[in-house]
């Protein structure tokens, strides 16, 4: 997975950097082709009210599809992990569209068994008086 990181009105640290290199293989679950993941992590100012704000906008890429999530946060690995949560589940709502839920990808049915599967079983009849004996020691 290539990962690219780029930064506006702050500095990248190196930490960062670790702490998206652990989090990214994650969206390798998801994604069975090669992907790119392009982050942009932007400082916002706003000294007359909250002061510093953080955003951060994850891109994926990959065969064709383009994904993108974003996050506002007092700093930027809060605003990544919650960015991140997004990219994720759009990621699992994507693979399981690709998934097949219906036709002839499922298990068999018991009809379809007990028509062509018991065939070739030995299976022997119980004896009616054996059970009906069973029955009145039963009770």
């Amino acid at each position: 997975m290539k990962i690219q990181i780029s930064a506006y009105n702050l500095e990248i640290s190196s930490r960062f950097h670790d702490y998206v290199a652990d989090r990214a293989p994650k969206i390798e679950h998801y994604v069975h082709q090669e992907a790119d993941l392009v982050i942009k992590v932007t400082r916002h100012d706003h000294s007359r009210t909250a002061g510093p704000e953080d955003e951060v906008e994850l891109t994926t890429h990959s065969g064709g599809q383009v994904l993108r999530a974003h996050a506002h946060a007092a700093d930027k690995f809060s605003a990544f992990d919650a960015a991140f949560g997004r990219l994720l589940e759009q990621l699992r709502r994507a693979a399981d569209k690709r998934k097949v839920h219906r036709g002839k990808h499922a298990q068999p049915g018991t009809a379809e068994l007990s028509a062509s599967d018991f065939k070739g079983l030995d299976v022997q009849p119980a004896d009616l008086d054996l059970l009906i004996e069973l029955e009145k020691l039963a009770s």
